[in-house]
């Protein structure tokens, strides 16, 4: 395909046009010479030639810059305008911008996959000395009697494991933001899910008297280790906010969509909080806010890639409403 070019001369021709029908149909009317009427009206015909021919080349340059706007979008190669004028200059702007754009998007991708290599070493770090301190605390059980001292290595434990957990929180982090992990998406059940869910949390759920019910099953297309992630910092985060009561979990099945409810009939959330509370790091205003900031946002992280929309509100308790599609559209950005 040959390179659009522009022709500014057709708008000169058009103006040189425009004023020779203008000063053919003034000598007409002074004069009232007949050739100057004819001549004023083949400059008519011609400038409204000339006009059609500028507006479709007009159109063809317009639509060829919808398509190269597309191909900044898409991270495809640009095809310029070649010639002079304004469309012409815009089309060479728009390469530069595509080429400034593509080396920041290369740049952030490097400083990205950087951190995540950062936060790994550092992670595997710590998992040595956390792993011995764990190792430690655990035989030092068996062989402390006190109850005082036992509770305060009680204390210590549970400190130590929260910390664990941090620093694999962070870690799956830095891992979605570098987009260094693969999703592998396809149909699996809610209630399979959940099962498993409760079986990791069964010691925390045990400790709260809590149960989770779920109301009426549905299959998803996920990434069922990530998926089951997400929902377990949801459900961990009610568990340790409520005491003695019910986790709901309730199904709405739409056409194109799947929407899921988690809600835990307690204190609800703290108004000022809910705006904030899929942010890094937020740990609220309430009193018995024992998290690190951390889950939550990772829930909403992990949601987002599964093409979704997470949000909180309080309706009888902390309400959090999950919605997914049935099938992932073309993601083009």
């Amino acid at each position: 395909m040959d390179p659009l070019k522009t022709y500014p001369y057709f708008h000169k021709l058009i103006s040189i046009s425009s004023i020779i029908t203008l000063l053919m149909i003034i000598l007409t009317l002074f004069l009232h010479q007949y050739l100057f009427l004819y001549i004023a009206l083949l400059s008519f015909f011609i400038n409204v030639f000339l006009n059609h021919k500028y507006n479709e080349k007009l159109k063809k340059q317009l639509k060829h810059l919808i398509k190269n706007t597309d191909a900044i979008i898409e991270r495809k190669p640009l095809e310029i305008i070649d010639g002079e004028g304004e469309i012409s200059v815009l089309s060479h702007k728009l390469f530069i911008l595509n080429q400034r754009y593509y080396g920041l998007i290369q740049q952030m991708k490097q400083e990205q996959i950087e951190l995540k290599d950062y936060i790994e070493n550092i992670s595997h770090q710590l998992k040595t000395p956390i792993t011995s301190m764990r190792i430690n605390e655990e035989l030092l059980f068996n062989h402390i009697e006190n109850k005082k001292e036992k509770e305060k290595l009680n204390e210590i434990y549970i400190q130590t494991l929260k910390i664990n957990q941090l620093v694999d929180d962070l870690l799956t982090l830095a891992l979605i933001d570098s987009h260094s992990i693969q999703f592998y998406f396809q149909q699996y059940s809610l209630e399979m899910m959940i099962n498993d869910i409760e079986e990791d949390l069964d010691f925390l759920l045990r400790k709260n008297h809590m149960t989770i019910q779920l109301h009426q099953d549905v299959q998803i297309l996920c990434d069922k280790k990530w998926f089951e992630e997400a929902i377990k910092n949801i459900i961990k985060n009610c568990i340790e906010k409520n005491h003695n009561d019910v986790i709901d979990i309730t199904i709405n099945e739409l056409e194109t969509l799947i929407e899921i409810r988690i809600q835990d009939h307690g204190k609800g959330f703290v108004e000022e909080d809910i705006p904030h509370l899929f942010e890094r790091f937020y740990r609220g205003i309430g009193q018995d806010y024992q998290g690190v900031g951390i889950g939550l946002a990772l829930s909403k992280n992990i949601i987002e890639q599964h093409h979704g929309l997470i949000k909180a509100s309080n309706c009888d308790g902390a309400v959090i409403d999950i919605t997914l599609p049935k099938i992932f559209g073309k993601k083009k950005i």
